[in-house]
Parts: structure tokens; C-alpha cells; sequence
């Protein structure tokens, strides 16, 4: 049977046997020193096409030295955590083939089925890596120690200490403990994530099922990886062995400083396969000092939920490259909305930082800190200008940072029709401009529109009338744009669609 590959956290618990983390690490390594830099040759010396650089690798050192250098900060971080319902031998635990027959009394006394006598469940037990990062504290994965009723570090040397916890950072899966008389353990040295590429090579040290400390190395696969756990997603790819266990352990940089936190798989069956993500250094570090500081993470608000601008909303807006965040909608009472923002608006920068996608403005607001002003210029209308918002602190049961819209599911709807044609869409006129019809491999379906979603905006504009909406596609079309954007309500939930003018 074929198993689906899937993305998940690395970290490892089970009953009798412990299991850790994955950690990344890198294939080859390039000496960062004048002996080991061989000189770039011209490409009349490689016999490369004229005016390409030919590039060469360097001497390789020996990783042993740094291993051995950063090995003692590392740690497994052991893990006490109450039996889950549903665990062999737990409530709920009964086989289902054994329900209603006259082996559920006898069976319901090993499961756990309702009825039948409680009995307490063990404990399960995990281990998982971590890293010190000063004065005992010690930085891991938050769901290495969700949940957990004990947690303990084992040192390099065996020793295992009690460990307190600090405080931690669900959205960024990040947590810190602390722990005492652990001696003179040398704390590792941040380093510089922002300054990784694809093609550098890296190492990490965990513990992979429970083995302690294990040395892997890689190279950056990838920047600014979104996989969905998080609205402040921005992981390293890599491509170093990683398996369960290593999650929270450090990943290196050819001078042993950590650039990140081993976070995450993606695997078909569970092992590695040579793709591992990493929480950046230039996130964790931040975040680990406020907790450090605060025991809690304090994010600025913004108040505006917003998509990507794709390729045909970037023709719909006569953008030059699809870039920016679009606003779908602005929160009330919030920064947002006392700063003047409109749905509709595209923000382009955030104070002093350039918007491309939609996690830069996420990353940005969330870094500001509540009371801060910034400027944050936005497309409107054709035009550019500045809005000033005051950032508030973002707390538990408010809109997030800045949300991506998700579509809802579509209402039904119906009555007098009115074509758009070319882009192959039948409007209906009943409590505005909704889409009676979509035809089948027209722009509109390419795109994803369906019957019931009730298009309120066109090109920026709001359009209540299915007239309105005609009007606005006319004009789109003779203003000769590839595309026409609108914004839809899908189910109460409203989002941006562009609309090319002709199917791929």
C-alpha cells in the first residue's frame, strides 16, 4: 500500500523506547580560510565562455574539529508525558472487532472500555534534542516538551539534570529551559541565518532515536520555505540524513555557530529522505530572548487579513512583477482600520522592509513592538501612497498579525443572467453581482471561481450591480490589461482572484 508523504514535526515519544529528533547536516565543507578559498580563475584560464567566472571548491577541512568544538553544548532533552486517550491500554483502547461481543467485558478490562474499572496508564517517555545558548538556558523545539509532566537533559557526558521550563513559542515551535549546576558547559554562538544559501554546507548534532549525540552534514537546500505550520513560516531547507529525535538540536555553519533550530520532516514513510527544515537563527534568536527576558513572545498587530498577489492579479493591477500583499479585508477597530487602510489596498513596504509575499508583512508586523509608528505604502487606485499606522500588541482571541484569506464554502444562487463571455463567467443579479454559471476550462474555472461566489470589487473598484461588474471588465479590456482582478464573497469569507482575459 502506498503511503503519502507528508510534512511533520521530527520530534519522537513512545512507550519503552526513546526516540529523538532529526538534526540537518551537509555534505562538504569549504575551508573559510586564505589557504582553503582557491582563487575564483578567469574564463580564459577555465576555458569557460568569456565573461563567465569559473567557480571552483575549496580545500575540504576536517568537520571533526568543530564537531568536537560544539558536541559538549548539545543535549537530549528527556520527556515525562501523560498516556494519550486512545493509547494500547488506555480509555478508548478496545479493538472495535471486539465491541458488542462477549469478549468486551473481558477486553474492556485490558483497553480501558467504558464500564470497566480505570486503571492508571504509564507514562510515555521521549527524547529529543536541545542546545545551551548561556547561563544554563536551553533552547528546543516547543513540541518536544508539549504536554510534559518532567523534563530532564542529559549532558554529553551522561549526567542528567533536572530542567525547568522557561516559557515557550507555539507559532514558532520554539521553547527554552533552564537548568542548574550543569557546570562549565559552553554556551554556542549565534550566527547568521539571513547570510545562508542554497549550496552551503551545513552539519547538525542531535540525538536520533535516542542515540545521543550524532553528527549529520548537508548542504542548504533552500530559503524561505513555507510549509503551512505557522503563520511566521520561513525555514531552512536542507538536505542533510534527518530522522525523529533531532527536533530542537542545533544546525551549524561551516564556523560552528547555529544558524538554525531542526524543526521538521518531509518524509513518505517517517524516515529521511534528505528534506529537513530548520527555524532560522534571525527568528529564533529574537524570539528565544524575549522569552528568556518576558517568559512570553510579545507581536505587534496589524488587523488586515491579505493574500498573495499572484501573476494575474499582478495584470489585473498593472504591476510590473507579482509582488505585495493585497488586502482582502481590514479588521475593525484595529491599526488598520484607524490608519486608513482599504480592502483592496496592494502593500508593497513596512516601514523600512520591501513587501514581496504575504509573510514578509506577517514576519515585519509581528517583530514591531506595540507602540511603534511605521509607514507602509500601499497601491491604490493605480497609485501609490503612505499610510502611518500605530502598531498594538497583538494578544490571545484577536485577529492575527496579518491572516491569509481562506476561502469558505460558496452559496447558492440564482436569477437573470449576464455574460462575460471571454472570461467565461454567467452573473446573476440577486443581492448583488454573483456567478450564476462558471464554464468548464474558461479563465474563470483555471482560477478557481465557482457558482455562488458574489463578486463585490473590480480592479479596486466595489461593484454592487452585475452592470457595475460588466462596466469595470469593459474598462479592463480597453485599458488592454492581460487580466481583470476581482474580489469575491465566498461563503462570507472575501478574497482576491485574478482573471486572465484568455485561458492558458
Amino acid at each position: 500500500m502506498r503511503r503519502k508523504a507528508m510534512i511533520g514535526a521530527i520530534g519522537g515519544l513512545a512507550a519503552g523506547i526513546a526516540l529523538t529528533t532529526v538534526a540537518i547536516g551537509s555534505p562538504s565543507w569549504a575551508k573559510n580560510d586564505e589557504q582553503a578559498r582557491a582563487p575564483a580563475q578567469t574564463s580564459a584560464q577555465s576555458g569557460a565562455p568569456a565573461g563567465i567566472p569559473s567557480v571552483g571548491w575549496g580545500a575540504v577541512p576536517r568537520l571533526a574539529d568543530l564537531v568536537e568544538r560544539v558536541s559538549p553544548s548539545v543535549v537530549q532533552v528527556l520527556v515525562r508525558s501523560p498516556a494519550q486517550a486512545g493509547q494500547a491500554g488506555g480509555p478508548g483502547g478496545l479493538p472495535d472487532a471486539f465491541r458488542g461481543t462477549p469478549f468486551e467485558d473481558f477486553f474492556g478490562r485490558q483497553f480501558g472500555a467504558p464500564g470497566a474499572p480505570s486503571r492508571e496508564l504509564p507514562d510515555r517517555m521521549g527524547s529529543d534534542s536541545g542546545f545551551f545558548i548561556g547561563d544554563g538556558y536551553i533552547v528546543t523545539n516547543n513540541h518536544v516538551i508539549d504536554d510534559a509532566k518532567k523534563v530532564m537533559v542529559r549532558l554529553v557526558d551522561d549526567r542528567e539534570i533536572d530542567a525547568e521550563l522557561v516559557g515557550v513559542d507555539p507559532k514558532t515551535d520554539l521553547a527554552v529551559l533552564r537548568v542548574k549546576d550543569a557546570g562549565s558547559v559552553r554556551s554556542l554562538e549565534w550566527g547568521d541565518s539571513d547570510a545562508a544559501r542554497p549550496g552551503d554546507s551545513v552539519f547538525a548534532v542531535g540525538a536520533p532515536f535516542g542515540l545521543g549525540n550524532t553528527v549529520t552534514s548537508g548542504i542548504v537546500s533552500a530559503r524561505g520555505r513555507n510549509i503551512n505550520s505557522g503563520p511566521y513560516d520561513d525555514f531552512i531547507q536542507v538536505d542533510a540524513p534527518i530522522n525523529q529525535g533531532n527536533s530542537g538540536g542545533p544546525l551549524f555553519n561551516t564556523e560552528g555557530q547555529v544558524i538554525g533550530v531542526n524543526s521538521a520532516i518531509y518524509s513518505p514513510s517517517g524516515g529521511n529522505v534528505g528534506i529537513g527544515f530548520s527555524i532560522p537563527s534571525s527568528l529564533a534568536r529574537s524570539i528565544v530572548r524575549q522569552i528568556i527576558e518576558n517568559g512570553s513572545v510579545q507581536r505587534g498587530w496589524l488587523g488586515v487579513q491579505i493574500q498573495p498577489v499572484t501573476p494575474d492579479m499582478a495584470k489585473g493591477l498593472n504591476l510590473k512583477e507579482p509582488k505585495g500583499a493585497i488586502v482582502a479585508e481590514v479588521t475593525d477597530a484595529s491599526p488598520a482600520k484607524k490608519a486608513g487602510f482599504r480592502t483592496g489596498d496592494v502593500i508593497l513596504s513596512f516601514g523600512d522592509k520591501a513587501i514581496d509575499e504575504v509573510h514578509d508583512l506577517t514576519r515585519a508586523v509581528a517583530d514591531t513592538k506595540a507602540g511603534s509608528t511605521r509607514d507602509v505604502r500601499v497601491l491604490r487606485g493605480g497609485r501609490e501612497q503612505v499610510l502611518k499606522v500605530r502598531i498594538e500588541a497583538l494578544e490571545d482571541g484577536v485577529v492575527r498579525t496579518a491572516s491569509l484569506a481562506d476561502p469558505g464554502a460558496p452559496s447558492a444562487s440564482g436569477g437573470g443572467r449576464v455574460a462575460l463571455t471571454d472570461l467565461g463567467l454567467q452573473l446573476a443579479s440577486e443581492g448583488g453581482a454573483v456567478i450564476a454559471d462558471v464554464t468548464v476550462n474558461s479563465p474563470a474555472s483555471d482560477v478557481g471561481l465557482r457558482p455562488g461566489d458574489r463578486i463585490v470589487m473590480v480592479n479596486q473598484l466595489e461593484t454592487a450591480t452585475t452592470a457595475e461588474v460588466a462596466k469595470a471588465v469593459d474598462e479592463a479590456r480597453r485599458q488592454k490589461r492581460e487580466a481583470v482582478l476581482f474580489q469575491i464573497d465566498r461563503g462570507g469569507q472575501r478574497l482576491f482572484v485574478g482573471v486572465p482575459f484568455e485561458a492558458r
